[in-house]
Formats: C-alpha cells, sequence, structure tokens
C-alpha cells in the first residue's frame, strides 16, 4: 500500500494535533516495511512554511521549531533508505493536470498539485485534513480520508494493509 500525506498530515508528525496518531502509525508501519509513504517535494517546501509560522506567530518555540525540522529531515532521509518513503516529482503532467483540477474543483493549485501527485503515483490511500481539498480528491477517485475526522476509518486502511 502506498499512501499519500498531504501536507496538513505531514506537519501533524511534527506537530502534536488533532490526527497526528493517524499520521505515526502511518510511519510506524512504513518503517516496520509493512507500507510506504508518499509525499511530493512540493510538500516539504509547504510543511516548512507552516512550521515556520508556527514559530513566527509563538506557536511554537525556536526549540520546537528546531526539533520538528531536524526530525523531517532525518526521519525522511531514514525512510528513504528502508525504502519506506517516496518523495515523489514534481513533473509537467502533474503541473498541467493540476490545472484542469483547479478548474473542475475550484481549489488552490497546490491542492490541485497533491492530487495530481497523488494520482500519478498510483497512492492507494490519500490522508489529508483539509475537507475541500478530500471533497475534490474522492471526485477524482481517490480513496482519500480526513484524518481529523475519520482517524479510526485511516487507522483501519492503514493497519489492514
Amino acid at each position: 500500500m502506498l499512501v499519500y500525506l498531504d501536507t496538513s498530515s505531514l506537519v501533524k508528525r511534527y506537530i502534536e494535533e488533532e490526527g497526528s496518531q493517524v499520521i505515526d502509525k502511518v510511519y510506524e508501519e512504513a518503517e516496520a516495511g509493512r507500507i510506504r509513504a508518499a509525499f511530493s517535494v512540493w510538500n516539504v517546501g509547504e510543511t516548512l512554511g507552516v512550521l515556520d509560522r508556527y514559530h513566527t506567530r509563538n506557536l511554537i518555540s525556536d526549540r520546537d521549531l528546531e526539533a520538528a525540522l531536524r526530525s523531517l529531515a532525518s526521519e525522511s532521509m531514514k525512510m528513504i533508505r528502508l525504502n519506506s518513503l517516496q518523495v515523489l516529482p514534481i513533473t509537467s503532467e502533474n503541473i498541467i493536470e493540476s490545472w484542469l483540477l483547479v478548474l473542475r474543483h475550484h481549489i488552490y493549485e497546490a491542492d490541485a498539485l497533491q492530487i495530481s501527485s497523488s494520482k500519478e503515483a498510483g497512492c492507494n490511500l490519500f490522508l489529508g485534513a483539509d475537507a475541500r481539498l478530500i471533497q475534490a480528491a474522492r471526485k477524482e477517485g481517490l480513496n482519500a480520508l480526513n484524518v481529523e475526522i475519520e482517524p479510526k476509518k485511516a487507522l483501519k486502511q492503514i493497519t489492514e494493509a
């Protein structure tokens, strides 16, 4: 099983929020070799931006920001070496498809890019926490779940893979 983590999901790995337990389980199962996780290089940049906003708004300390950045880098490198993480490139096909998704679903380009990346990679499960993104992903035929609203369903799919 290949599980796509959108930016909101990826942030939940490094900042304790509602739905974090689902993402922690994805990492646990991926490190054990039972599933593979995926996100795009775009998600990395967006995650850095979210962590920076948390920091500049004093929602996390300097130390917490440093720890989150260090963990993101070290966990990603470790999981790539274990072949349990696929960091997807942004292709011209992704970008063109995302333009169509923007017009079809009236979503942000960044969200559309996540859907097109997940589709191109053939992900079996798309995890996020943005209702509009999840709805658009479902309309595109993805098995998409909101980790904040449907954590039990997400955990079940992850552990039964």
